[in-house]
């Protein structure tokens, strides 16, 4: 097959867990205002829409609303300890190479600001997977809006309907369909299963990728 396929992953739940992380950096920011901690299991479904919507949920979740400045001490504070506790999910880097190794191009969409998200790759050696990563602060659109999907597609040089949207969370899905691209839904992240296919270990990306997209 010579047309090129693509194949688009989220970051957070996806490719990593950086629940830990973003968990105490939003607890930090809680105790800077003499609130008590959310546990982490709890802040798992908070997660998905940007840092933003994540302080936001926080905050309500002990009756409070964050302060002006509150985001960006947020963002200062959890960037200097991004991979704290953060890891890729078992399995993954396995499937990034197979990925590679048969000819799909490999892209990020993500809705975590670019910096952070860069820097997480590089300290995790996984930014060589991906040559195209386009940030929620990069554009004037992020997921669900399919524009941030289209963005990556035409960096990466791929047509929708020779890509698959790879992720956790309904805004994944959501920014998938908006764009007419099929979508592989990850079980082993933070949101609940929905997507054109639903797979629960990574051992099973490669083949739900080849099945949508066709093998090499």
């Amino acid at each position: 097959m010579n047309t090129a396929r693509g194949v688009v992953f989220d970051l957070d739940g996806t490719v990593i867990d950086s629940l830990p992380d973003l968990a105490a950096a939003l607890n930090r920011s809680l105790a800077r205002h003499g609130a008590a901690p959310v546990a982490r299991e709890d802040v798992a479904p908070m997660v998905g829409d940007g840092a933003r919507m994540l302080l936001k949920r926080g905050y309500e979740a002990r009756g409070m609303t964050p302060e002006a400045e509150d985001e960006a001490i947020f963002l200062a504070d959890y960037e200097a300890h991004v991979t704290d506790l953060t890891e890729p999910y078992p399995g993954i880097v396995m499937a990034l190479e197979t990925l590679m190794a048969r000819g799909f191009r490999l892209g990020m969409c993500t809705n975590k600001p670019e910096a952070s998200a860069r820097k997480v790759l590089t300290a995790l050696d996984l930014d060589r997977f991906f040559p195209v990563l386009i940030g929620g602060d990069a554009t004037n659109f992020r997921k669900p809006d399919p524009r941030h999907l289209g963005a990556v597609l035409e960096a990466m040089t791929i047509a929708p309907r020779e890509a698959v949207m790879v992720g956790d969370h309904h805004n994944d899905i959501a920014t998938a369909e908006g764009l007419g691209v099929a979508s592989i839904f990850v079980r082993w992240g933070y949101g609940r299963a929905e997507g054109t296919i639903a797979i629960g270990e990574t051992a099973a990306l490669v083949p739900a990728v080849e099945r949508l997209l066709g093998a090499a």
